[in-house]
């Protein structure tokens, strides 16, 4: 009976000290791994803000560069309307027009298509560190809607032959309806695409919100964290200490000999 009573204490000693060991190692481990983790969570955020910087500036650029044409649009249009109002052509005055759309109006959407190119990568890389975020589903956060980028890209795209086959109709020394039925397609689709980058940034704004309680959520907690378990590897590691003690003690009972009757 001696003999079981030993292997089972010494089993339960062995055992003990394994988890003493391990407790102990996570007990100091979580603050070995809590600066490098607070470090590389601030560096997440801060990519985060970076990228969503970049979009707002870029869509405030695709926002001055449209206005611009638009303007320069309407002063075309108001030209336009004077001179068919004129009875004597003037094809100095066409031509002027039509070099107004392609040297300044044309460049302007151009620009702005540049721009909305570099919004894209900036929520290209706000979506992907927002999903590898996401991995942790209490820290999951919406990113930014990419097809609409895309949308408007397109529509831009649109945007340029429209504007170049208006400058053709405008240099035309005798225009006709057809200036003005392009001039307002031209319009419609730059009034369309505005509307859509102020929606859009509108969400860029909601998602650095998301992002603003995301950082709020995380980063305060990584120390009371730490402190949790620390505190609770800590208890594990005292009450392997409390059943090493008792296994010595079953140990040394075993060692007695049995008494005689």
């Amino acid at each position: 009976m001696n003999v079981w009573q030993r292997i089972l204490a010494g089993l339960t000693l062995l055992l003990a000290a394994v988890v003493l060991l391990l407790f102990l190692a996570g007990a100091i481990g979580v603050w070995i791994v809590r600066e490098p983790l607070t470090t590389k969570a601030t560096g997440v955020f801060k990519r985060i803000d970076a990228a969503l910087d970049v979009a707002d500036q870029g869509l405030g650029q695709v926002k001055t560069s449209l206005a611009r044409a638009a303007q320069r649009l309407g002063e075309t249009r108001e030209e336009q309307r004077k001179l068919a109002a004129e009875p004597v052509k003037q094809t100095a005055l066409t031509r002027l027009l039509a070099r107004t759309v392609q040297q300044k109006i044309m460049p302007d959407v151009g620009a702005a298509q540049d721009k909305l190119h570099t919004v894209a990568e900036a929520a290209v890389v706000v979506n992907t560190v927002l999903e590898d975020i996401g991995d942790f589903g209490f820290l999951s956060a919406a990113g930014l809607d990419l097809d609409r980028l895309n949308d408007m890209n397109s529509r831009l795209t649109d945007v340029g032959p429209a504007a170049w086959e208006l400058s053709r109709l405008l240099g035309d020394p005798e225009p006709d309806a057809d200036a003005g039925a392009q001039l307002s397609r031209v319009e419609k689709a730059l009034q369309s695409i505005q509307g859509s980058v102020a929606d859009y940034e509108r969400q860029v704004k909601q998602a650095r919100e998301r992002t603003d309680a995301l950082k709020s959520a995380a980063l305060p907690w990584i120390t009371p964290a730490a402190i949790l378990i620390s505190l609770v590897c800590c208890w594990v590691a005292l009450s392997q200490v409390i059943v090493i003690a008792a296994a010595c003690s079953w140990w040394k009972q075993a060692g007695l000999p049995s008494p005689h009757v």
